[in-house]
């Protein structure tokens, strides 16, 4: 559900900047966010937790790959 809400989150934020966007469920609701080919978030599994992304550091990654600035936000 996580991933979900964080792809539909980044999707109305910056989807206009994103050519291709896959959500790809993995085991136990693992997920890594994917952009050019490189990891830029992703939901670890400890053994005493589960550290999930930040919204705000996926947008900023996707933002730094694109070239242009979050909305709100200047270079």
């Amino acid at each position: 559900m996580r991933a979900a809400w964080m792809a539909g989150e980044a999707l109305s934020r910056v989807g206009d900047r994103i050519s291709t966007f896959k959500l790809t469920p993995g085991s136990h609701g693992k997920f890594d966010v994917i952009v050019d080919g490189k990891v830029v978030a992703e939901h670890k599994h400890l053994p005493d937790a589960h550290l999930f992304p930040d919204l705000q550091d996926l947008l900023t990654a996707i933002a730094e790959r694109t070239g242009e600035a979050l909305p709100g936000h200047h270079h």
